[in-house]
């Protein structure tokens, strides 16, 4: 007979037995993972980094801590010995961090707080990091520091090279000058990126490329604002030359000269003297040593490359339907000048050879030199159109050969040299150069020079 009350004074210690038993259960479960804790802290990996602990891409799970800093200073000093490229809109710096920026890594600290990892907190803590490592990887970022003294002067040089304030737009009674965008390096976000890809830097095969962090400033009168104020509102012409694979010191003088010859304002029936705007281009001008051409030779000499901004004129000048007064090519066409097509260099030497031309317009002009990173370009503006076309045309080009002048090879210097060519040979050329005008009336070709250049002679060593 089923007896209630019976049942009733039963449940409670039925309930009872089973709280009980859970926390016993719960009890020994915290026993168990404390007697793993403690077998594993304390017998398997005492003294040792916990497992999946990961620096530098380098797993140093189950290494003393002496053994893991053997392990990881080398990777640490290489990624500070890897070069990095900062790069700028056609600016390129190399640096290596440990040399240009003193870049260093507190290994001793790095290395501890590997070992910390599982070891650290309460011991609940402790016991969870510990269980988290089982089947995950804890990957430790090394902390990148540089010396102060370093950062400041490569920040400095980049500064220099890189930085402009802004500048509005104005005008004198001969020349127009023009706006300049401010640029302004951002140094904080420089610094992280330096450090953030120092590290990086390990992961990849590929060499670490950061591109410089700028901001810019508009200014707040615009060269165009200046040029309406003097009616002049329209681009005549435009002639580009490529700055690719040119020397420093090179593209330097093309910088200070193109600057010279910047903004120019030319009325109906001036001439222009290349040579009396940029004067003699030697060493007490600012200029500094490059290739330049003399005597039929390309040899170093100071100016080397202002040759490369008169011919740039010339060609936007020729374009602008301007009347050339005087040019002249140079005496070899090589590598150094083949920049433009041959017939269509204008040679300049101060006090014996100069580029002059007329603005034989019947409005003003004025002429704009701008250095972008891979070239050089000249722009002539007016105060209206040319309502005509024109084009510059090469024609009869002939080449002659060069001599090979053997030379005997006791007494030369062959330090550098390799294979038996002491010089490369240089072709000669000659060719017709013509300005073709198509208007409304038709075409009329206007001859504008013939130019012979000499050849030069290869060298080569006999025994």
């Amino acid at each position: 007979m089923y007896n209630r009350s019976y049942y009733r004074s039963k449940k409670p210690r039925y309930n009872g037995r089973i709280t009980g038993r859970i926390f016993l259960g719960f009890v020994a479960l915290i026993l168990f993972f404390l007697l793993i804790y403690s077998i594993d802290s304390l017998i398997i990996y005492r003294g040792k980094v916990y497992p999946n602990v990961i620096v530098m891409n380098q797993e140093i799970g189950g290494l003393k801590k002496d053994k893991a800093y053997q392990t990881i200073q080398p990777i640490i000093l290489e990624n500070l010995r890897e070069p990095i490229l900062i790069s700028y809109n056609g600016w390129r710096l190399n640096i290596v961090p440990e040399d240009n920026l003193g870049a260093t890594v507190n290994l001793e600290k790095l290395i501890n707080d590997a070992y910390s990892i599982g070891r650290r907190g309460s011991l609940l803590s402790r016991i969870k990091e510990r269980i988290y490592l089982i089947g995950n990887a804890c990957r430790l970022t090394p902390s990148i520091e540089f010396k102060d003294n370093n950062f400041q002067s490569f920040y400095y040089d980049i500064q220099m090279e890189i930085e402009k304030p802004s500048q509005d737009a104005s005008f004198s009674s001969d020349k127009i000058i023009p706006a300049q965008i401010g640029i302004k390096i951002d140094r904080e976000q420089l610094l992280t990126a330096l450090k953030r890809d120092i590290i990086d830097s390990a992961r990849s095969d590929i060499p670490t490329v950061i591109d410089l962090p700028v901001h810019y400033q508009e200014p707040k009168i615009s060269t165009r604002e200046i040029l309406s104020q003097i009616g002049v509102v329209e681009a005549l012409s435009s002639y580009e030359t490529s700055l690719l694979g040119k020397e420093k010191n090179t593209l330097f003088n093309i910088q200070k000269s193109a600057a010279d010859i910047n903004g120019i304002i030319l009325k109906p029936g001036e001439t222009l003297s290349f040579n009396r705007l940029i004067g003699p281009a030697d060493k007490e001008d600012g200029y500094k040593e490059s290739t330049i051409i003399a005597n039929g030779q390309f040899i170093k000499g100071y100016g080397g490359g202002v040759c490369q901004v008169s011919t740039t004129l010339y060609n936007a000048a020729l374009l602008a339907n301007l009347q050339i007064m005087e040019r002249y090519n140079h005496s070899i066409y090589g590598k150094p000048t083949s920049y433009v097509p041959l017939g269509q260099d204008a040679a300049v030497f101060y006090g014996y050879k100069d580029l002059k031309f007329k603005n034989s317009l019947d409005q003003q002009v004025v002429i704009f030199s701008e250095i972008k990173p891979d070239r050089l370009i000249v722009t002539i503006w007016g105060e209206k159109g040319l309502d005509k076309e024109i084009r510059i045309i090469n024609q009869d080009l002939k080449t002659y050969d060069y001599d090979v002048i053997e030379i005997k090879r006791e007494g030369q210097d062959t330090t550098h040299l390799v294979g038996n060519v002491l010089q490369e040979g240089i072709p000669g050329y000659s060719v017709k150069t013509y300005r073709l005008i198509v208007d409304s009336s038709g075409e009329k070709m206007e001859f504008l020079s013939e130019d012979r250049y000499i050849s030069v002679p290869g060298k080569i060593l006999i025994d």
